[in-house]
């Protein structure tokens, strides 16, 4: 069975291959940072967005000398990284469960997932978390096998959505969110539970994802745990 060191260096990557994702399909080939030492994507129309204008260093790499060519926000499981400080109210846990544990049990997921486009689960994830006008094009314009969208209606709307995007035999998940009429029912973790079985039937490993602080408890009850902290180092505005 995977250990944590394991699950956090596969949490990371999958994190710095979905921002190198939307640079890539969202901005074009040269917004993408892809180096040893970095992974993720320069988005100008993102640089206040830590997220988004980001980049993701692997966990057994030092983090790189401030370079104006990489973006805004740097990741890192590190204390410091050089020409940059820390952002500390948005250090992110990595979380991540191994598929093979036998003692790992999926029974409850939704019976109904469906399959959102690119553009709905955009609309709902900036419905969900207030910030408009930058993630849905970025993700609407996504193009990689990789990817696939899972969410549940009411009615004929998508009402919670996620996204996945398999890298080897990892399921990195991604861009979770519920509707605000809609919370505290149960369906994050309906939908997330169907997404694991599937992806368990389809002989994947284990999946990972990085928490917020509102979907933490949702997804230690479906077995995840903790497994690193990435820690927000952004270069200082002129002037700072």
């Amino acid at each position: 069975m995977l250990d944590d060191s394991e699950l956090a260096r596969r949490s990371i990557l999958g994190f710095g291959e979905m921002i190198a994702a939307l640079g890539r399909w969202g901005v074009g080939p040269e917004a993408e940072v892809r180096r040893r030492d970095a992974l993720g994507a320069r988005i100008d129309a993102a640089a206040d967005n830590p997220w988004f204008d980001a980049a993701v260093v692997p966990i057994d790499e030092s983090p790189p000398a401030d370079d104006p060519r990489l973006p805004r926000c740097l990741w890192t499981v590190a204390d410091s990284a050089p020409g940059r400080v820390e952002a500390a109210g948005i250090a992110t846990p990595c979380l991540g469960l191994a598929l093979d544990d036998p003692a790992l049990k999926l029974d409850g997921g939704a019976s109904d997932v469906g399959t959102p486009s690119l553009a709905a689960l955009g609309d709902v994830n900036e419905r969900a978390y207030g910030q408009f006008g930058v993630f849905g094009p970025l993700v609407s314009a996504i193009r990689d096998d990789r990817v696939r969208t899972h969410g549940l209606r009411d009615g004929d709307a998508f009402v919670c959505v996620a996204l996945t995007m398999a890298i080897g035999d990892d399921l990195s998940i991604q861009y979770v969110a519920t509707e605000a009429g809609h919370r505290r029912r149960g369906l994050a973790g309906r939908l997330l539970l169907a997404t694991l079985a599937s992806a368990r039937g389809d002989g994947l490993r284990s999946a990972t994802l990085q928490a917020s602080p509102d979907g933490l408890s949702v997804y230690e009850r479906l077995g995840f745990r903790s497994v690193a902290t990435l820690r927000a180092f952004v270069r200082p505005d002129v002037g700072e």
